[in-house]
């Protein structure tokens, strides 16, 4: 019964996280947005909406980091993707927002995909190739810093869920830890691995928000981090994405869908993020005109 507690607990914490980032973008917009990124960050620790966020943010990683040590690390990604299904219409229901039929549709979709991953889904559990996971992290790493340092919205979001994907990695690696020699396991070189990852997917996903749209933010850093985690997951933890031809037709048919109505749902996120109280025109669903939520 762990696996089905972890993704529960999966959903429940991407649920908060993106809660979080609704808050977090809301304080981060209302202040001005071309300083350095130490002066955006220094201004929103006095933004009570934005440090609202961060604990509602770090109450759900919180939540995922159990998550991952329960349950498949790809599968919980999975999950963790499909999260927007719960906090859209959650916070929709907060902020007074409408939703339009195409959000509608993406959540009732992602709610029917997410349902069947579960069934015949392989998993490598107790199992870890610390070759395998180092080499994962190394790649996924140096890619990150390379995107990082364009500078763009864009690259900043990618990077953001690469580094999201390598920490999720390292902390099932330490509960892979875990359950052969206790907590000592916390002292190994994965929990560093994870806690810096962190912070740099942090800083990423911060730079993103304030420079570009929380569409294209919270899509890709939400694609990306699945992506990773779902490489780590296979290469590092032997998991399999089904244990039969069409169990894994059926699950990659899933997260495909999963991940392609994030978009439709960031939109919704967006327009919660600025205040808004209406779904966006159907002609015109994604406002993803860059700085949307800038002062004037």
């Amino acid at each position: 019964m762990t696996a089905p507690a972890g993704l529960a607990l999966a959903l429940l914490s991407a649920a908060l996280i993106n809660l979080g980032f609704l808050l977090q973008h809301r304080g981060l917009t209302s202040g001005v947005r071309r300083e350095a990124l130490g002066a955006t960050l220094a201004a929103a620790l006095r933004n009570p909406t934005w440090l609202g966020g961060q604990l509602l943010g770090w109450t759900g990683f919180g939540a995922q980091i159990v998550a991952v040590a329960i349950a498949p690390l790809a599968l919980v990604q999975a999950f963790a993707a499909g999260g927007l299904a719960l906090s859209v219409p959650l916070a929709a229901g907060l902020f007074s927002y409408r939703l339009a039929r195409p959000q509608v549709l993406a959540v009732l979709t992602i709610a029917v995909a997410l349902a069947s991953l579960p069934i015949d889904f392989g998993t490598g559990r107790d199992h870890l190739e610390p070759a395998a996971l180092l080499i994962c992290v190394i790649a996924a790493a140096a890619l990150g810093a390379a995107l990082y340092a364009i500078r763009s919205a864009v690259t900043q979001a990618i990077a953001a869920g690469i580094f999201y994907g390598i920490a999720d990695g390292a902390i099932k690696a330490v509960a892979t830890g875990w359950r052969h020699v206790g907590a000592s396991a916390l002292a190994s070189p994965w929990s560093a691995v994870a806690a810096v990852a962190t912070f740099a997917g942090f800083l990423c996903f911060q730079r993103a928000l304030r420079d570009g749209d929380a569409v294209s933010a919270i899509s890709l850093m939400t694609t990306l981090a699945a992506v990773a985690a779902l490489v780590c997951g296979v290469l590092a933890f032997g998991e399999s994405l089904g244990t039969t031809p069409a169990a894994l037709a059926i699950h990659v048919t899933a997260i495909v869908i999963v991940l392609g109505c994030v978009p439709v749902l960031a939109a919704a996120h967006a327009a919660l993020a600025r205040g808004s109280r209406r779904a966006p025109a159907l002609d015109a669903p994604y406002p993803l005109r860059p700085g949307y939520g800038s002062p004037g």
